[in-house]
This record gives structure tokens, C-alpha cells and sequence, in this order.
């Protein structure tokens, strides 16, 4: 009996030992598997595409108001200065935020040329600038020149549209994407230009590793009713698999059109018309080690 009763607790002995080691095992499974899901979180793919068409490109909305006036002050300017609706930010880590600051000065000379003579106005500036998000303080800055002008100027630059993501130039190194519109405001003169820049913080220092590149062009005249002609550029980018000194290359993808309507004139005779055509192009950017460097093509496809 006692024979029995022995042989009956190591029995249970080895299948209580056998549940627990296959719970156990069960258990260990589960962690690695949540361990390699949490990885693959972390680890973002590499994107490719920046954008597909302009009106793909969606804006940040970090600008952080209290942030803004640290910055004001350590610039030593006036907040007031600063045109809100025309400033535009992005976080860049954990520790660094970028902005793009639009600030205005009233009642600034300028020199007439032709007539050699002052004229007042008001005069906006761009500065781009990487800053730490705590405090304010200033890592790095630079006004961009040409993106000044006076509030009287025939051509006139719109707010820096900031992309709402970071564009990762290869997998570790992220850059800030923005486009900025210079148009003309005038009904017979028809023309519209988004220029696209990459910038990047490398030793405290803003790097342009492509600066203006023409993504958006409209050139065209019109008799300011229903008669005009317009030849029009929309690009695409994105990188290709192949890297230049480090960085992706980039892939532009070119769509032209071309767009004539005329409005009918019973009185002399013309009928209403209308004309569409398009052009596809592409072209490749390499970094040299300092930049993507293109030669700005300004050839029209179709305008005489």
C-alpha cells in the first residue's frame, strides 16, 4: 500500500513538474513575442515618399505659443513683431524645435532705383531657427534673404508651409521639409512659384541640403475675363534605393501642362475654344556631400 502510494506522488510530481514547465514555456513564448512586436514598433520603416502631388502635403501644427515668446525674448524683439499667421514650427527631438519666424518692420526706407529716393513701408523678414524647447534658447539661426520683401512689392512670399512629418534622409538622419509660394498680384500677369527646401541641425549649425527647389510653377497671362493661357509644373518626390555620400537620392517626377481658353467674341467672329496638353518628365538629385544640387530649368514646354 505504501508502495503504491509512492509511486502515485512522484507520478504527480512529474506531471505537475511537466505542466509547470510547459506553462513556463507557454509564458516565455508570449514575452518574446510581445518583445519582437514592441521592436517592430519602435523601429519605423524607412519612407520613401515625400509627397505624391502638392496637395498631399499636410501642414504641422506645432506651433506652441508660449515657446514662441521665449524664443522673442531671447532674440531680444519685440513679440508684437512677430506675424503669427505667417510663422510656422516643428518639434525635431526630444530636446530641439524649428521654426520658421515671419517678423515685420513698420515703416522701413527703401531705395527707388529709378527715382533715387526713399520710400517707407513694411518690411517682412523669414529667419529660420532651431532652439531648444525648454527654454528658448537660440542653437541656431539665419535670415533667408530671399524670401524678404516689402508689403508694396509686385511679387509677394506666402507663409512657410512646414511638413507635419520629419523627411528621414537616410534611416537616422531627420530633416525639416517646407515649401514657401511667391506670387504675383496682379489679374493679367498670372504667375505662382512653391519653392521646397530640406534643412537640417548638424553641429549647431542649419544645413540647406536642398534649398528652393521649384516643386509648383504657374507662367501665363490673361485679359483678366475668360481668355488666357497657362503653362503649369507639378512635381512629385521621393527617394530611390540608391544612396550619394550617404543620403537616398531623389527621384522628381514632372507633370506639364499646358491650358489655353478664349472666350467668344460674336463681333469679330472667334468662337469660344479651349486647348488642353501635357508633358511628363523626371529627373534625379544626388548629395555631393554638402547638398542636392540641381540646375534650375526655367525652359517653358509649350509657351512661345
Amino acid at each position: 500500500m505504501k508502495k503504491t502510494l509512492l509511486i502515485s506522488s512522484v507520478l504527480m510530481f512529474l506531471l505537475s513538474c511537466g505542466k509547470s514547465e510547459k506553462i513556463k514555456n507557454e509564458i516565455e513564448l508570449q514575452n518574446q513575442d510581445l518583445l519582437s512586436q514592441t521592436e517592430s514598433s519602435l523601429k519605423k520603416p524607412f519612407k520613401k515618399l515625400i509627397f505624391k502631388k502638392l496637395e498631399d502635403f499636410q501642414d504641422s501644427e506645432e506651433l506652441n505659443l508660449d515657446l514662441l515668446s521665449k524664443v522673442a525674448s531671447n532674440l531680444k524683439i519685440k513679440y508684437s513683431a512677430i506675424k503669427i499667421g505667417e510663422t510656422s514650427s516643428i518639434n525635431y527631438d526630444d530636446k530641439t524645435a524649428f521654426f520658421v519666424l515671419t517678423t515685420v518692420e513698420h515703416n522701413k526706407k527703401k531705395v527707388i532705383k529709378s527715382a533715387d529716393e526713399d520710400e517707407l513701408g513694411d518690411y517682412f523678414q523669414r529667419k529660420y531657427l532651431f532652439v531648444n524647447r525648454e527654454d528658448g534658447s537660440i542653437i541656431a539661426e539665419e535670415f533667408d534673404n530671399n524670401l524678404g520683401y516689402y508689403d508694396n512689392e509686385a511679387i509677394r512670399f506666402s507663409k512657410s508651409h512646414i511638413l507635419k512629418d520629419l523627411v528621414y534622409l537616410n534611416e537616422t538622419t531627420p530633416a525639416v521639409a517646407f515649401y514657401t509660394e511667391a506670387s504675383a498680384s496682379s489679374r493679367i500677369v498670372l504667375y505662382s512659384e512653391q519653392k521646397f527646401t530640406l534643412l537640417t541641425l548638424n553641429n549647431n549649425e542649419i544645413n540647406k541640403v536642398l534649398y528652393e527647389y521649384p516643386i509648383s510653377l504657374t507662367n501665363g497671362d490673361s485679359n483678366g475675363s475668360g481668355t488666357f493661357q497657362i503653362e503649369s509644373l507639378e512635381t512629385g518626390m521621393s527617394f530611390g534605393d540608391q544612396k550619394t555620400n550617404g543620403y537616398y537620392d531623389l527621384i522628381i517626377t514632372k507633370n506639364f501642362s499646358y491650358e489655353e481658353a478664349i472666350e467668344s467674341d460674336p463681333e469679330n467672329g472667334i468662337e469660344e475654344h479651349s486647348n488642353l496638353q501635357t508633358k511628363k518628365e523626371a529627373e534625379k538629385l544626388k548629395f555631393n556631400g554638402r547638398e542636392y544640387a540641381f540646375h534650375r530649368d526655367d525652359r517653358h514646354r509649350f509657351l512661345e
